[in-house]
């Protein structure tokens, strides 16, 4: 048995890799890369791209069903290629210290990537994004645990986030993943053939796919940063394009089209970021795709200005959150776990699609979290600048459901009660708050609600 193991893995290193152009291609761009070269390693890996490799232009597997290998030997893409080349299906697993990643592989592509970096964990990149909070992370995490499911399926299963939403930030996570393994020059490499699941299958790369992906990326940000090196920089929309700005409009994704809304000549980065519910990243990359465009231009060196705007929408945001916490705390009182059921009914049953503005929305009463999440989803389903408001609309219906749907469960007096909080909101909006379009609107908003539930 110990023989047979022994034969079965195979140590490889530089000698067994054919010295054939591609391969050059392969480890000139890694060398470029490590020296952050980057423009150099686009070029060498793109040369690669063009050729068609096979088992004998990289290294034929003879038989061998595991082997394994170091980074400071032999360049990643070049054993990522070896199992590629080969149309093998398994997992490579490469350890540094402490860490370890695996990139899982069916007939020679890459089609997902997991890593023991908490940062590059899926659970970690929906909490960054406002998706869901920590808490009840933690909570999902645990339960899926204990199903013994993926935690991805699990917040699909239970509303947390679409099929869509999953899908796409499953392929963000494998690429910031992967992404990483580029920048490490020394470290363990090992192949494990083995059969895959269904569940293991989420993209679909060739390693040069993902190496051009990560110069690609590090490049475009130390460009970006070298033009915009502080937050505080303003952009500005050239005036050749607001001339055009509508039809422009309709060629631009979701995202682009909200942050494109945003620039304005007067807000900076950070302003940008606030406003769009997204993190820098995010935001940032968007910012660089228009840029690249030639839709937004560098205003100014530094400024910040009072986003009057941003203040007012999140003022009122902040009091539908907390008229919205007014009722989930008397639900969970008299309810515990149970209202998390009707504050889902109460979402299920909102008319024309405004279920979408609380997408993920977490009852754990963290109203900044929640607040920049509904912003977020405001600008990914309702990107069009005069729909900045929606979440008002999208509230009365909310809370109609839910004080519907307490007086059924919790009878009369308590919903009243909770009435009577509404209308104290309703009083120090008139009386603290500037008078605006935004503030009628709101009023009105909470006028209706104390109406639909007379004392």
């Amino acid at each position: 048995m110990g023989t047979q193991e022994k034969r079965d893995v195979q140590k490889i290193d530089t000698i067994d890799f054919s010295a054939t152009e591609f391969f050059l291609h392969l480890s000139a761009g890694t060398t470029f890369f490590r020296n952050e070269e980057f423009e150099k390693a686009i070029s060498e890996w793109e040369e690669a791209a063009k050729m068609r490799p096979d088992a004998e232009s990289t290294m034929r597997i003879l038989g061998s069903v595991s082997y394994q290998g170091n980074l400071d030997d032999i360049p990643l893409v070049g054993l990522l290629y070896a199992i590629s080349s080969n149309e093998q299906t398994g997992v490579a697993i490469i350890r540094r210290e402490q860490l370890h990643k695996e990139v899982v592989f069916k007939d020679g592509w890459i089609v997902s990537a997991r890593t023991n970096k908490s940062e590059e964990r899926l659970g970690n990149f929906l909490a960054k994004r406002g998706i869901i909070s920590q808490s009840h992370l933690d909570d999902m995490a645990a339960q899926a645990k204990k199903k013994g499911v993926k935690l991805g399926g699990f917040l699909v299963e239970n509303g947390v986030l679409l099929q869509q939403e999953l899908e796409e930030f499953l392929d963000f996570q494998a690429k910031e993943i992967l992404c990483d393994l580029f920048s490490w020059k020394e470290g363990e490499f090992y192949f494990v053939e083995q059969e895959l699941g269904q569940e293991d299958m989420v993209v679909n790369y060739t390693p040069l796919d993902i190496a051009l992906f990560a110069a690609r990326r590090a490049l475009d940000f130390v460009t970006f940063r070298n033009l915009v090196p502080d937050n505080k920089v303003i952009f500005s929309v050239p005036s050749s394009i607001e001339m055009v700005k509508g039809k422009i409009v309709e060629e631009l994704d979701a995202h682009e089209k909200f942050v494109f809304s945003l620039v304005d000549g007067k807000r900076n980065i950070d302003q940008l970021i606030k406003f769009s519910g997204a993190d820098e990243i995010f935001t940032i990359n968007i910012l660089h795709r228009l840029f690249l465009m030639g839709l937004v231009e560098r205003s100014k060196d530094i400024g910040t200005y009072e986003d009057t705007e941003f203040e007012e929408i999140s003022r009122f945001l902040k009091t539908f959150l907390e008229v919205f916490k007014l009722a989930m705390d008397e639900l969970k009182k008299e309810l515990g776990v149970m209202a998390e059921d009707v504050l889902n009914k109460a979402r299920e049953n909102l008319r024309d699609g405004y279920g979408n503005i609380f997408h993920g929305l977490s009852l754990d009463g963290d109203a900044s979290l929640d607040a920049n999440k509904i912003l977020k989803n405001v600008s990914v389903y309702y990107p069009d600048p005069s729909s900045r408001l929606i979440f008002v609309v999208g509230f009365t219906g909310l809370m109609t459901n839910i004080l519907q749907e307490m007086r059924h469960v919790l009878g009369i007096p308590l919903t009243q009660r909770v009435i009577s909080d509404i209308g104290k909101v309703r009083e120090n909006v008139l009386k603290f708050y500037s008078d605006s379009p935004a503030r009628s609107q709101v009023v009105e908003a909470l006028d209706k609600l104390v109406a639909q539930f007379p004392e």
